[in-house]
């Protein structure tokens, strides 16, 4: 006779009741040599070797109960309830793997067992094995449709096996059980969504409200996901009845708000924003996504103030959240009111829960208002929270070299290097930075690695093409690559009088007088931007060809810009050339 859970429950009831532990040993079954059995074992041997199996099972000893129904196996090979209780002591003993090949030849032998079929079901979907978690469940249902945990089970199979529409077939069987629970209803809405059925989604939603006031349309997660699904003439009208139907759920105004914003409509989306705001469910993040989009249908002074407007009444709703404030600086961005942008920036960041981004901006704009010391002060308080963000160093960094601390700023340049990669944008401006710096402190051989790393990745920049070549010529050293860096500035800006001046000192220090005077008179054409530099070193050119007089007449004109150098004044009164 093939012992059923039902029959084997009731047993196990009287047995608790009798108390297991008086019972006499079963020598005559299991004798004093373990692992040993009787033959032809009568249906109450069995029983009595599944009790005594089940009474270690109780007491944790696993691996002994384990032992004894394993030799039982050996007598009753096709006794489903033997491989149930198997399965779950191996999985007390986190050997899920033989777990679950024990509980489905339990399920095999015994397909329209509940208790077996559902074990070995959740066996099977904690381990993925949809397929074989479908035919176990279909089984089941056969056996008894009324169900509603099988139809659940089935439905998440079918979900993680990509078939919504079988899935949602499950939950509505299940639905008509237990009625409208909230997680079923999500699900439906989850699956329906990815059929791109967004009105079916909200009608569930819709009847989910109808019974629980309380809950609320969508779930937030959801919500961020039906962006692409608000398409459709009649979606207007289908929000516009929903609002009426449940005026308290924000959630509709936020669907609302980015229909308007599809339609390019400023003022009905700010109308939406503000109206998705009273309802205290509606979170900041996404009101800050929907106010990020509205600020760029911006096209007048009107439309600045109306969603200035907006930005106060958010910030009087959330007087704790940062990001309505910096959204408030991004509008006087847009008006290059600097000053005011960053105070909000800096109010932003010390609400709390800061973002590194705001404090960069914070910076920025530092250097947009030339406040250098400003600047430092607000790197370091950033840094403060964010240590391992190379750009505030960076930043910082760029700051000192600005103001002549060349030491102090190649400590921050060298403080963001192991913290950058070469993906990175602002890569190329840290080293050539550093470059610079080194030079400027004569660390040459750093100062020469610094640029080639630029120009490894950046062949073409500009900043350390014209700076490493006018570097090498004032060292008099490795001209000729000097030569050809210089040279394709000039190829591709042929009247910038900087870049030429830069080509025509190289060409100067390879004592090609000539070549260097040619460059230079092109530069010198170039009134609005020709430097004392460039006049000095024309005279020096000049005086090199034996045109003495001429040299004199550049000096003289040199001396008389803004920026000339110290011994321009010198080479006037010894009428000669002096080394810079």
């Amino acid at each position: 006779m093939i012992i059923q859970y039902g029959i084997f429950a009731l047993n196990m009831r009287i047995w608790v009741i009798s108390c297991w532990l008086l019972l006499v040993p079963l020598t005559s079954v299991w004798g004093q040599k373990k692992g040993k059995l009787a033959d032809n074992l009568s249906d109450a041997q069995v029983e009595e070797l599944m009790t005594e199996g089940m009474r270690h099972f109780m007491k944790d000893d696993f691996d002994e109960s384990i032992l004894i129904w394993e030799h039982l196996l050996q007598e009753k090979k096709d006794n489903p309830t033997i491989y149930y209780f198997l399965a779950k002591a191996y999985l007390a003993l986190d050997k899920p793997v033989i777990a679950f090949q024990n509980a489905k030849e339990a399920n095999r032998i015994s397909p329209y067992s509940m208790d077996y079929g559902l074990f070995f079901v959740d066996l099977a979907l904690e381990s993925k094995k949809l397929p074989e978690a479908i035919v176990a469940l279909n089984k089941l249902l056969e056996y008894d449709g009324t169900q509603p945990e099988l139809n659940l089970r089935l439905a998440q199979a079918y979900l993680w096996n990509e078939q919504g529409d079988k899935a949602l077939e499950c939950l509505e069987k299940a639905d008509a059980f237990i009625g409208d629970y909230p997680e079923i209803i999500r699900t439906k809405q989850s699956i329906l969504l990815k059929k791109g059925e967004l009105q079916l989604a909200i009608n569930e939603g819709a009847r989910l409200l109808l019974e629980s006031p309380e809950e609320i349309l969508f779930d937030w997660n959801q919500l961020l996901s039906l962006w692409e699904l608000q398409k459709g003439a009649g979606l207007n009208r289908f929000l516009h009845e929903l609002n009426l139907r449940f005026p308290d759920q924000g959630q509709i105004n936020v669907l609302k708000a980015h229909m308007y914003l599809q339609e390019k409509n400023l003022d009905s989306t700010l109308v939406e924003i503000k109206l998705a705001a009273t309802d205290a469910r509606t979170g900041e993040l996404i009101l800050g996504q929907l106010s990020i989009q509205a600020l760029e249908l911006i096209k007048s002074d009107d439309d600045w103030l109306k969603t200035h407007q907006l930005m106060l009444d958010l910030q009087a709703n959330f007087p704790e959240e940062p990001r309505f404030f910096a959204l408030e600086g991004d509008l006087w961005i847009r008006n290059s009111k600097f000053a005011e942008a960053q105070n909000l920036y800096v109010k932003a960041a010390r609400l709390g829960n800061s973002k590194f981004e705001v404090w960069s901006r914070i910076v920025q704009l530092d250097f947009e208002m030339n406040l250098l010391d400003s600047a430092i002060v607000h790197s370091d308080e950033a840094l403060a929270i964010f240590p391992n963000q190379g750009f505030l160093y960076f930043q910082k960094g760029f700051a000192q070299f600005l103001k002549g601390q060349i030491l102090e700023s190649i400590d921050s340049f060298e403080a963001a290097i192991p913290l950058i990669t070469e993906k990175e944008g602002w890569y190329a401006e840290l080293y050539g930075l550093l470059g610079d710096a080194y030079h400027a402190q004569k660390r040459f051989f750093e100062s020469d690695d610094s640029f080639d790393r630029v120009l490894k990745r950046k062949p073409a920049d500009e900043h350390v093409l014209n700076n490493y070549s006018y570097y090498l010529s004032l060292r008099k050293e490795k001209l000729d690559k000097a030569a050809e860096m210089s040279k394709k500035l000039i190829e591709k800006y042929p009247t910038n009088s900087t870049y030429l001046d830069t080509h025509a000192w190289v060409l100067f220090q390879m004592q090609d007088y000539v070549g260097a005077l040619k460059y230079l008179e092109v530069a010198m054409m170039d009134e609005k931007q020709i430097s004392s530099t460039v006049w000095e070193h024309y005279g020096d050119v000049l005086f090199k060809m034996g045109r003495a007089e001429d040299a004199l007449k550049a000096w003289k004109t040199a001396y008389s810009m803004e920026g000339a150098s110290s011994n321009v004044e010198k080479k006037i009164q010894m009428k000669q050339m002096i080394e810079n």
